[in-house]
């Protein structure tokens, strides 16, 4: 039921088409436009993919991307092993590849729970077991989603709004606007140009969920969800058309009556903010939902952290700010501005998230440089550098005083932990088992 044209490649893996294979040549030249429409949309320096010779190379963005037939699930990894993707359908690599099969099928529920985890997937229990079986593609998942939201607003009734019309009617109601009444009406005596107010179902809330439902079956080939698009669409009542921008979901406002609207907009706002169709047919469209996989590593572990804040007695919290630097040009200054502050007893342990591998234990002179201006902002004896790898393990180093080279100031703690538990699942007990290395 799902689309068996889904391949699943890891952050950093090299993709090179093959027109006898899934990723062809047209995939490619898809993915080659839509990186340079969107390069001067998006904030400098964030870069979804990188363009090669016959092929392309992931990021630390992971997600997923359907260009024209074809989904790309690009999933986290926390290894070193081959860098070049296999150019095969998940059945596919199911029969070639038994071992890469079961360590992607792996990494891609890793990534669904961490998405749950952050809320940016939003499904209870018994939910996330159902759209595992119903779907093989993080895009499925989110179309299915949306189209529960949808049909339960359908069910519980759409809601309405007052609406501003202006236009001729047999009858008068509202204002009478005089000028354009002599225009438009000088021959038909019997008609009133008016402006008033109409209560109805045609105001932006139910516009985005239309655009949205109209949007899926040029994403998605998946029979099951079009047939559930075409059944929503004849319920669904007339609206007109909107153009969504960023601005348009920023401006929004959730009340008594549209606070039921949110999970539904949530991914309404990926789907719409994040397609570019094919202009010249329509057979290349691109959809790319794609998170930095540092930030979603930041916000798994502090949503970790926070947990156990009753049973370790401690205050965990994000992004404190602090000024750092000064200058007369407006706008221009600087600050620090940690992932994690820990507050505990007499102790303050600032905590830094990498999402990287780091085998030898010794960090990059840039973090060591930002973990020792944490140390001294915020007067705290350690700061902490963590991690994912496959097994956790630490090195503990010292900062020599600036003031006096042969004494010690402040340390600096290297930590990895492991991302996954025995069962080869996202470790629900990461926190704990942080807070018992780095808690003196």
């Amino acid at each position: 039921m799902g689309n068996n044209n889904t391949i699943r490649v890891s952050e950093f893996e090299k993709l090179y088409y093959n027109d006898t294979k899934p990723f062809k040549e047209r995939h490619w030249n898809a993915l080659c436009r839509y990186l340079e429409n969107v390069s001067g949309k998006e904030e400098k320096g964030i870069e979804y993919f990188r363009i090669l010779n016959k092929g392309i190379q992931f990021t630390n963005y992971v997600g997923v991307i359907q260009a024209g037939n074809l989904t790309i699930e690009i999933l986290p990894k926390i290894d070193r092993d081959k860098r070049t993707a296999a150019n095969e359908t998940i059945e596919q690599l199911q029969k070639d590849d038994r071992q890469t099969f079961q360590s992607k099928q792996t990494w891609h529920n890793v990534l669904l729970q961490m998405l749950r985890e952050c809320r940016l997937l939003r499904i209870n229990h018994v939910d996330y077991a159902r759209l595992n079986l119903k779907s093989n593609s993080i895009l499925e998942i989110y179309l299915e989603l949306f189209l529960a939201e949808a049909e339960r607003l359908l069910h519980e009734g759409l809601v309405k709004k007052y609406q501003e019309v202006e236009g001729n009617q047999l009858a008068m109601k509202g204002q009478l606007l005089f000028a354009k009444n002599i225009s438009r009406n000088l021959v038909h005596k019997e008609r009133f140009y008016l402006r008033y107010s109409e209560y109805n179902r045609n105001n932006i809330f139910n516009q985005l969920l239309y655009k949205t439902l109209c949007l899926i079956p040029s994403i998605s080939s998946n029979p099951w969800l079009i047939d559930k698009v075409n059944r929503l669409l004849l319920d669904f009542p007339e609206v007109q058309d909107c153009k969504p921008t960023n601005t348009t979901f920023e401006k929004l406002i959730f009340d008594r009556k549209t606070e039921r609207y949110k999970e539904a907009l949530l991914i309404s706002k990926m789907l719409l903010l994040n397609y570019q169709p094919d202009i010249t047919g329509g057979t290349k469209n691109v959809m790319a939902i794609l998170f930095d996989m540092n930030k979603l590593w930041e916000e798994f572990v502090y949503r970790r952290l926070k947990k156990e804040e009753t049973k370790f007695a401690i205050k965990v919290q994000r992004q404190q700010s602090t000024n750092f630097w000064r200058t007369d040009f407006p706008h221009r200054r600087k600050t620090l501005r940690p992932d994690v502050v820990i507050e505990g007893g007499d102790q303050t342990i600032v905590l830094d998230t990498k999402w990287k591998i780091i085998d030898d234990l010794i960090p990059h002179d840039d973090d060591l440089k930002q973990m020792f201006a944490y140390n001294l902002f915020w007067n705290c004896n350690k700061s902490v550098l963590l991690y994912p790898a496959t097994q956790s393990k630490s090195n503990l180093g010292s900062y020599h005083d600036f003031r006096k080279q042969d004494s010690f100031y402040t340390k600096c703690a290297v930590e990895t932990v492991s991302v996954l538990d025995d069962s080869m699942r996202l470790d629900t007990e990461l926190g704990k088992k942080v807070l018992m290395k780095i808690i003196s």
